[in-house]
């Protein structure tokens, strides 16, 4: 059961007055002494108090909670990044509030936890070419870890795509790799990280196609290398839009008896430890999540803050 100050201030023998103003920094201001603030204190700790939140918003203080709205809790990506967030926002000093999308599209009940608490600013994890549903946090500062709109406001953390590109890209060209083939949804995500791998393919001179899949995830790579395979494609690097494109396409080529080089993209905990291990793009997740918080403690201005990810080879490409 949650301790209050009234039930403090029994414990001492002293008003609720006197414990508020312990607790709040501004004892001093009428004369406690040093004694009884550390007595407070020390009481408030053993008895594991928690300020209110919504009691501290409506002081017009900091509630020291951050809403978080997940596009897809499926995603295992998503999974990592949500341990991060919450590491680096309880070193902050800061308490999560969490919802999801069914589907990736909001509707006003995925939303409602977001207005019944009182928050201090917004992250979004999962990228969107649209999110009007933001309009109605216009008042809070706002960070994406993904790809946004051209027009939303907030901070955007993302990685360089075409970087990225470049480096996997480079990476199969040394493993005599000389043609390609794109493994992605419809997924706004998925399409940015196409045109980025078609741009610099084309700069490489590399024959790039692109196959859309109709599903996502492990799916999306078991059916459409099912197809590739069916209707008698050559063999080519197959580049997935993300890790789990990857296992199912490798499955896929495994259940087929035959092997083509294979890239992957996040670099999910199980990437590592799949068979064959995945040749992928590592995104400096520790950063990025720390960028986005920053966003929200210190706001400033609307920006968009990159960074660079690095390739991790393994033996999924090097055949």
């Amino acid at each position: 059961m949650a301790v209050n100050q009234k039930q403090i201030a029994e414990r001492l023998g002293v008003s609720i007055a006197v414990v508020s103003r312990s607790l709040s920094g501004t004892a001093r201001e009428i004369g406690i002494s040093e004694e009884t603030i550390e007595r407070v204190r020390t009481a408030a700790l053993e008895m594991g108090y928690v300020p209110n939140a919504a009691a501290r918003a409506l002081k017009g203080k900091a509630s020291n909670t951050i809403g978080v709205v997940v596009y897809d809790f499926l995603d295992p990506f998503f999974g990592t990044t949500l341990e991060r967030l919450q590491n680096v926002t309880h070193e902050e000093g800061y308490s999560l509030v969490l919802v999801g999308f069914q589907g990736r599209h909001p509707s006003e009940g995925d939303l409602t936890p977001l207005h019944k608490h009182v928050i201090d600013g917004l992250i979004v994890v999962g990228s969107a070419s649209e999110s009007s549903w933001l309009d109605d946090f216009s008042h809070l500062p706002v960070a994406r870890i993904g790809h946004g709109g051209a027009c939303e406001h907030g901070t955007c953390v993302s990685i360089d795509e075409e970087a990225a590109a470049s480096a996997v890209l480079d990476h199969l060209i040394s493993m005599n790799s000389n043609e390609g083939i794109f493994i992605g949804s419809d997924l706004y995500s998925h399409v940015l990280r196409y045109d980025a791998f078609a741009s610099v393919a084309s700069s490489r001179g590399l024959p790039l196609d692109r196959a859309v899949a109709s599903e996502d995830g492990f799916a999306a790579g078991q059916q459409t290398v099912g197809r590739l395979l069916k209707e008698g494609r050559e063999p080519a690097a197959l580049i997935c839009a993300t890790d789990m494109i990857a296992m199912g396409a490798l499955h896929a080529l495994h259940d087929a008896g035959v092997q083509w080089p294979v890239t992957g993209f996040d670099d999910i905990p199980a990437a590592s430890q799949f068979m064959p291990s995945i040749t992928t793009v590592r995104q400096p997740m520790d950063e990025i999540v720390r960028a986005a918080v920053n966003s929200l403690i210190h706001p400033e201005n609307d920006s968009k803050v990159i960074f660079k990810g690095c390739v991790i080879v393994r033996d999924s490409s090097q055949v």
